[in-house]
């Protein structure tokens, strides 16, 4: 099983990192992915200005939040390990995690 948790401060739609997780939590994904794949696919993406229940739920972000404030976020979370603080998945490191070829196109 791959769990991952995105933890953000806000809903930065222009922001790649994010737009491609999103595309990864999109539920006809990841049933997909859940269909050929050895390993179940499990997402979550908590912002923090939307709600903060889900960060104070959760002892390893509260612990960060404690630490360092909003600057911890985000934080990437694969199965309850920190994975990353300050920044998000790159498309890479999400691909080599699934191991699948994710692939973007950008409008200039």
């Amino acid at each position: 099983m791959i769990n991952i948790s995105y933890y953000c401060l806000a809903d930065n739609e222009n922001c790649l990192e994010l737009e491609v997780f999103k595309s990864l939590h999109n539920e006809n994904f990841r049933n997909s992915y859940n269909l050929h794949s050895e390993d179940k696919l499990i997402t979550h993406l908590y912002i923090k200005s939307e709600s903060s229940t889900p960060f104070s739920q959760n002892e390893l972000v509260d612990k960060e939040l404690n630490k360092d404030g909003d600057n911890a976020l985000p934080l990437v979370i694969i199965n309850n390990e920190i994975i990353k603080r300050g920044d998000l998945l790159t498309v890479e490191e999400l691909s080599d995690l699934l191991g699948i070829g994710i692939s973007i196109q950008l409008d200039e």
